[in-house]
């Protein structure tokens, strides 16, 4: 089985979940080749040869995709080659060019222009490398590519709902991703949730098969073994303690009031963000705050070391709709070195609350009592609890609940 995971993300990018089924996948002997957008970052902070390259890679697709839209007949699966043999088994990235950022526009046009790009790069860059016979799985985690893939690309599809649609769509329509989202049911031959609303959310729309709840989880003895051998980093080490931290991406579920005024009126704590920042902007109020740290992003080998510099574990999530639907890996990663968690109201969160593993905020005084008293709650008694529930959300197990339910499902094209 060779798995194409449509990524919503990069694989450089902080590894949530899209890299930890991939790196699974490839664990297990399956080929994974990881398809993303491209990393635009990634190449600004690179060198200048890189960046040039990637601009004629672009203009190139940009051409091809426009000539298939006056000409359809080009989006065609070119026919396999030959088998050559069994590929090696690992990870192979394919990042698509530069395009006009779909969820930053409400435009059809761009996303039909988009959608031709893509089209157009997974032909030359993609289909062209399949083989005959090969048993092609397409697990899609972004519904955007409901628009582009078509039957008979894949001999089976797989679509991975990690969120709501919004936070794909962003501004653009979210009538269009949730047909996108839509025609990925229609291909798909399994379905799998992180969250209970959003499986609620499929069934009510009674396309595709039975989605199936695979939850996020964490790499535990890794996270253990590299919090417990490697130094705590310096730039946190000379902080003063106790110390509240987050660690995971601030964009705009992010409730960057909350964690200033939690900051402003605890000055004898110390509040850490680590990771990265979309907009300076978001925090540039917040800059002034003596006690409130911004240590940017960091590379996920140094991640368990960062939590377990943390005295307490915070998700300072917005209210909304990702409130009700996102299952948030740090929560696991918080879990698996026994921290204490004190989050705003999450509803996947509930079960661990109604337990005493972590406390549940649903105002800024209820948060900041919450840190409070979760400063005496780091013993081994429920640290270990704690641990204990990470250590069932294996991404190895989780992993594998999704191969066994992709292997049974009889494929439909």
């Amino acid at each position: 089985m060779h798995v194409y995971l449509f990524s919503p993300i990069p694989y450089s990018f902080l590894h949530q979940r899209p890299q930890k089924i991939a790196d699974q996948f490839a664990a297990r002997s399956c080929p994974v080749t990881f398809i993303e957008p491209c990393g635009l970052t990634e190449y600004l902070a690179g060198r200048k040869k890189g960046l040039i390259r990637l601009a004629c890679f672009s203009i190139v697709f940009q051409v091809l995709g426009l000539l298939a839209l006056v000409f359809p007949a080009l989006g065609a699966k070119p026919r396999p080659r030959r088998r050559s043999g069994h590929p090696v088994p690992g990870i192979r990235s394919v990042s698509m060019p530069i395009v006009v950022p779909i969820n930053r526009v409400d435009s059809p046009f761009i996303e039909r222009l988009n959608a031709a790009v893509y089209r157009q790069t997974l032909r030359w860059r993609v289909f062209r490398r399949m083989e005959e016979d090969e048993q092609s799985v397409a697990l899609v985690e972004n519904p955007y590519w409901g628009s582009i893939l078509r039957k008979g690309d894949f001999a089976k599809v797989a679509y991975d709902c990690l969120d709501e649609i919004s936070l794909f769509s962003g501004r653009a329509s979210s009538e269009r991703f949730t047909e996108y989202e839509r025609q990925v049911l229609q291909l798909a031959d399994a379905v799998f949730v992180t969250a209970e609303r959003l499986e609620e959310d499929l069934k009510s729309k009674g396309i595709g098969p039975a989605p199936v709840r695979v939850p996020n989880g964490v790499d535990y003895e890794w996270f253990r073994r590299r919090a417990k051998e490697e130094p705590m980093p310096a730039d946190i080490q000379k902080i003063k303690r106790p110390v509240i931290g987050y660690m995971g991406i601030l964009r705009d579920w992010f409730d960057y009031d909350l964690v200033g005024v939690l900051a402003r009126e605890a000055p004898e704590l110390s509040f850490v963000m680590v990771g990265p920042l979309d907009f300076e902007h978001r925090i540039a109020h917040l800059r002034g705050i003596p006690n409130l740290y911004w240590l940017g992003r960091k590379e996920y080998r140094d991640v368990p070391q960062y939590i377990d510099a943390f005295d307490v574990c915070v998700i300072p999530f917005r209210s909304g709709k990702i409130s009700m639907t996102t299952n948030p890996v740090k929560v696991f990663e918080y879990f698996a070195l026994g921290k204490p968690v004190v989050s705003t109201p999450l509803f996947e969160l509930k079960t661990f609350s109604d337990q005493g593993l972590l406390r549940l905020g649903e105002s800024k005084e209820a948060f900041a009592t919450a840190i409070r008293q979760s400063l005496s709650e780091s013993g081994p008694e429920k640290a270990g609890k704690r641990e204990e529930v990470a250590r069932q959300y294996s991404w190895r197990e989780l992993t594998g609940r999704m191969m066994s339910t992709i292997i049974a499902s009889p494929g439909r094209q």
